[in-house]
């Protein structure tokens, strides 16, 4: 039996609940592969109620129901196939829940206080988070803000040639591996601009020079050619945050 419950939990079920629950425990196989609205149409509930009955069980989601129905099986036969897959799904899921949970509600609020006050946003990035830190850039620039952003080596070098008093600077990183960015933090801080740090890993030198750092939750997705690649998920919550809160406040 895949989702076990005392009598307490038992008894707080609704009908339709209980024809879900029932479902799950007599279709793992089936389960471990479908998502939250296949499973209302077969058991002829609503989302709202196959997600209900899961989180009754004890469950934080689909997500995490379908990895421990895949552990399970996995110990059963040979076949690892949807084990993997839902163990993926779990860290992003994973990633997610503790990115939203440490994301700092003042640290949202001071941020866009410093991005409207700015004459510039510079943005730092470098590597693959530089995909985040365009779309960031853009979606700021669409909204009627003057962003710069910063990837390349060579410019990040010149920092205190393109930043004044009056510029926010904005740096996403996810594990702070590029020491460029570490020293024009330290410039940025020198000169009394404003820095908002978005990154996954604490403790970081770079708190040091910001005067928001928002953090996030990213685990490893693989190791090859001798890098270790970590997953951009959280620093795009955090991009998303903004843009959205700031979108949000305008329109009204």
């Amino acid at each position: 039996m895949i989702i076990q419950l005392n009598q307490e939990i038992f008894n707080s079920l609704s009908a339709s609940e209980h024809k879900v629950i029932d479902f799950i425990n007599n279709n793992a196989d089936a389960v471990q592969t479908m998502s939250i609205t296949n499973i209302a149409r077969k058991t002829f509930t609503s989302v709202a109620t196959v997600s209900r009955a899961i989180q009754k069980a004890g469950l934080n989601g689909i997500a995490e129901l379908r990895y421990q129905i895949s552990h399970q099986i996995k110990h059963a036969n040979e076949s690892e196939s949807p084990y993997k897959v839902n163990t993926i799904l779990l860290k992003s899921f994973r990633e997610a829940k503790k990115t939203i949970d440490s994301i700092s509600i003042s640290g949202i609020l001071q941020t866009v206080d410093y991005i409207n006050k700015a004459d510039r946003i510079l943005i730092y990035a470098r590597g693959f988070t530089s995909l985040i830190a365009e779309e960031f850039q853009q979606d700021l620039q669409l909204l009627g803000y003057n962003a710069i952003i910063m990837k390349d080596v060579m410019w990040i070098k010149q920092t205190r040639r393109f930043i004044s008093k009056r510029d926010v600077a904005v740096i996403f990183t996810v594990r702070n591996s590029t020491p460029e960015i570490l020293e024009s933090a330290e410039t940025i801080h020198a000169i009394g601009a404003k820095l908002v740090t978005c990154c996954c890993i604490a403790p970081t030198k770079l708190a040091d020079y910001s005067d928001v750092l928002i953090s996030g939750h990213s685990e490893l997705i693989m190791r090859t050619h001798g890098l270790e690649v970590y997953s951009k998920v959280p620093l795009f919550i955090i991009a998303r945050t903004l843009i959205e809160y700031i979108a949000n406040t305008q329109s009204k």
